[in-house]
């Protein structure tokens, strides 16, 4: 039987969220990874990232954020749309929820990558202290706390005037791969792939400019520890945001530069990384 298997989960606001778990019934295994996907990919982005947590002894389970992966039927311009912001902290308690009526017993990690960085800071900073702790640690990769060509003021106010009169319209802004890898292979397989897109709505948008702040303002409350890895060759998200985080997290946050570009899941050193973070989940069970 295939080890990845598809999961319906039902979001608070009834939305049915499409997942992926990856040996979750595997009693093995030490605890299972929530994986929070970067903007334009979806679930079927990770399957290699993993095989690699799977062969360290952990199980995974990751889902499409909203906005993201095969759109709903009819739905052409459903990329890169969402209700609000909030649906995306709302999105990875609900999956939390479903993880723990299946296997109460298995302990919980949140990883994040780019956007889903920033998801992974906000949900762990929007949550008092006690209930954050239902994670046992976290990881987040290249978080997007702010981008390596910031938003020049003129368009941040017509973000804010756009969200206000139009909500939906949507700017393609697809990433260059080249910017994304440097492993040629894995860059093809960004183009080829018909579920990766580069559309984002002004609320979207508009709601990840928002988080970030919020995330840099709060990070001193960071409640569990963090592992967070930063690209060296990064020109995607600002490594400026990142350190200023880093400065304000203090020592919950264990930091490692990688000589990479931005995805480092998905770079030539993605084997070294995967076994960092394997090391750094088996010190925190």
């Amino acid at each position: 039987m295939d080890s990845f298997e598809h999961l319906e989960v039902k979001a608070k606001d009834g939305t049915v969220i499409p997942a992926i778990t990856y040996h979750i019934n595997d009693s093995s295994k030490k605890a299972v990874v929530i994986i929070c996907h970067g903007f334009g990919e979806h679930a079927g982005s990770y399957r290699e990232h993993a095989e690699r947590l799977w062969q360290g002894g952990y199980a995974s389970v990751i889902f499409d954020q909203r906005g993201h992966g095969k759109p709903p039927e009819g739905q052409d311009k459903w990329h890169g749309t969402i209700p609000h912001y909030q649906c995306f902290i709302d999105d990875v308690a609900s999956v939390t929820d479903a993880i723990k009526e299946m296997m109460p017993d298995m302990p919980i990690a949140l990883y994040g990558h780019s956007m889903g960085g920033n998801i992974v800071l906000n949900v762990l900073l929007s949550l008092p202290p006690e209930q954050a702790k239902v994670y046992f640690c976290a990881m987040v990769e290249s978080p997007w706390l702010g981008l390596h060509n910031p938003i020049n003021p003129v368009t941040h106010t017509l973000i804010k005037i756009m969200n206000k009169i139009s909500p939906n319209y949507r700017d393609k802004r697809k990433l260059n791969s080249e910017d994304l890898s440097s492993d040629k292979e894995k860059n093809q397989g960004y183009a080829k792939d018909p579920h990766y897109h580069g559309f984002i709505s002004m609320r979207m948008i508009h709601g990840i400019i928002g988080a970030c702040s919020y995330a840099l303002k709060n990070a001193a409350r960071l409640p569990v520890k963090t592992h967070l890895a930063y690209a060296k060759h990064e020109r995607i998200v600002s490594n400026e945001a990142i350190f200023e985080f880093i400065n304000k997290a203090g020592d919950m946050v264990i930091v490692k530069e990688y000589d990479s570009h931005h995805a480092i899941y998905n770079d030539v050193r993605r084997e070294q990384y995967c076994r960092d973070l394997i090391a750094f989940l088996d010190s925190n069970l």
